[in-house]
């Protein structure tokens, strides 16, 4: 799943700020946050009549975004809401021009009824005869990482300097207008069309208790779905839609079910990660999912090297070719990555982040339904967390991949046998065909070609079932036919319904199973071989 909605920012110049009051900064810290305004009735793509650019110097602003739009080849519409979301934020700047907390940015855009991920917030102060120049050069700095479609800005003065907060948004769809609110048991009506080259529509939602749902809505792009609602509370609803680099978040917002659209957010007063650099940012991000699958009643994931750097070479990936996504135009998938480096999982789950702390990062992934989903998935084990900084100003950005996967567990190679003989019973029965039995020769003989397959890892699968028929030539005579398959699995019951073990004909088996770790299968691996013997 795709997170690029956190809020990006970029301060060339210091500003004061100010303090004092509950919707300020507060010794780097804040509390309950209030929203300016009275909050809007309906969620809406379309953008209301208004005004770009409130405050002073709004001809400079628009000159310096239009001229980078243009040098961009990217038309942007301007979007009143994104304006005055612009205006609440200057009024809230850290003492060093940093914006609010992710989580007060994303409330204050959806009281304004904006639906698309928090939009991408640009700070600059500059003496007022370079205003125009510099907003065209941060602009297009942004555009050059990333393809906006609305904006809006407010400029207010600090410290002899006009300090400008720019909105960069994308919103790639047309959405029908959706209540904030709702009674229990009214379904919510997402309707509306994907825009750009993104298809395959699919709603997920977070219900107040329980499982996250996904809801697909077709090929897209239009899309109509019913989001049920039975319970009381929070839904928190994600539209996901399929471009060139995979899933992407094209919308995520809450619905008030049997209760009140809150007028402010509660931010913890507890100091923020003060982590700076790529390995403390990796090992807070693991530490907050344990704490997360602790709190939902789960097992910790345990960090994987070799998950790692398949993860951190997706991040340079990104960075270097200018994009943000799962699917890349080099290596394809994350199951591809995955595979690519020999690491053999039945279950890749991939999210992907951007902020400036740990904390921000998780916080981004937790509002997201999918991306949720992933970190308090009970079936993976592992994980690898890749990581790049990205210079922007007087701090770095992150760019975060989370590669979480189904390692293999360890196997009792001396039960394992005859756990397998009853799956493959099993399924033999369901293709009527007669029960096989285990044979002691033909069982050592795919034994010991199951722990060659580790012991010389020169050795082929088919080299591995060559050798075990071969030592079985002084069996030849007892048997009409001798055959073998071989598979290395994630899991013993995969190897239950392998094609040749269906043939009627075969009445005996002998399985060996092995557990080991070589290049080509990755840490753990599970060989099967199975020797097959026809009567005469």
């Amino acid at each position: 799943m795709l997170r690029c909605g956190l809020v990006a920012a970029l301060l060339l110049a210091s500003c004061g700020g100010q303090s004092g009051d509950r919707n300020t900064l507060q010794g780097d810290r804040y509390t309950e946050v209030e929203a300016p305004a009275p909050s809007v009735a309906t969620y809406a793509t379309a953008a209301p009549a208004g005004i770009a650019v409130r405050g002073v110097a709004a001809d400079d602003v628009r000159a310096g975004v239009e001229a980078a739009a243009q040098a961009h080849s990217m038309p942007l519409e301007a979007d009143p809401r994104l304006a005055e979301l612009a205006e609440w934020i200057a009024d809230r700047l850290g003492p060093d021009g940093e914006p609010p907390p992710n989580e007060v940015v994303e409330f204050f855009s959806r009281h304004l009824g904006l639906v698309e991920p928090v939009p991408h917030i640009m700070v600059l102060g500059q003496p007022a005869g370079v205003l125009r120049g510099g907003i065209e050069s941060s602009v297009g700095q942004f555009m050059d990482r990333q393809t906006y479609s609305r904006w809006g800005a407010a400029v207010v003065e600090r410290a002899n300097l006009r300090v400008a907060v720019v909105m960069l948004s994308w919103r790639w769809l047309e959405l029908s207008p959706i209540a904030r609110t709702s009674a229990p048991g009214t379904a919510v009506a997402v309707q509306g069309r994907l825009l750009g080259d993104h298809r395959n529509p699919t709603i997920v939602v977070q219900p107040p208790d329980g499982p996250v749902r996904r809801l697909p809505a077709g090929s897209g792009p239009e899309f109509d779905v019913r989001v049920p609602t039975s319970e009381t509370g929070v839904y928190r609803v994600e539209l996901l839609g399929r471009g060139a680099h995979g899933d992407t978040v094209i919308a995520n917002f809450p619905v008030y079910v049997g209760v009140p659209i809150p007028s402010s957010v509660r931010v913890s007063e507890a100091p923020a990660s003060g982590a700076s650099d790529v390995e403390s940012v990796r090992r807070d991000l693991l530490d907050r999912i344990n704490a997360t699958r602790r709190e939902a009643g789960l097992a910790e994931v345990q960090a994987d090297p070799a998950v790692q750097a398949v993860a951190d070479a997706h991040c340079h990936d990104m960075v270097d070719n200018d994009f943000i996504g799962h699917t890349s135009p080099t290596t394809g998938s994350a199951l591809d990555r995955v595979r690519a480096a020999h690491l053999p999982s039945g279950l890749v789950l991939e999210n992907i982040g951007r902020g400036y702390s740990a904390d921000e990062i998780h916080r981004g992934l937790l509002e997201s339904p999918g991306h949720r989903a992933n970190l308090v998935n009970a079936d993976v084990t592992h994980v690898g967390i890749g990581v790049v900084a990205q210079a922007e100003g007087t701090r770095s950005a992150f760019i975060v991949t989370q590669v979480f996967v189904r390692m293999h567990g360890e196997v009792d190679v001396e039960q394992a046998p005859a756990q397998l003989l009853a799956l493959i019973n099993a399924s033999r029965s369901a293709r009527g065909a007669p029960p096989a039995e285990l044979e002691d020769n033909l069982a050592a003989a795919a034994r010991d070609a199951a722990r060659e397959f580790f012991e010389d890892p020169s050795l082929s699968q088919q080299d591995a079932v060559d050798d075990a028929s071969a030592s079985l030539r002084r069996f030849a005579i007892a048997y009409r036919r001798i055959g073998g398959v071989m598979a290395v699995v994630n899991e013993i019951s995969e190897a239950g319904a392998l094609e040749p073990t269906l043939d009627p004909g075969v009445r005996y088996f002998g399985i060996g199973v092995a557990q080991g770790t070589r290049d080509d299968t990755g840490p753990n691996a599970i060989a099967v071989v199975i020797v097959m013997a026809w009567p005469r």
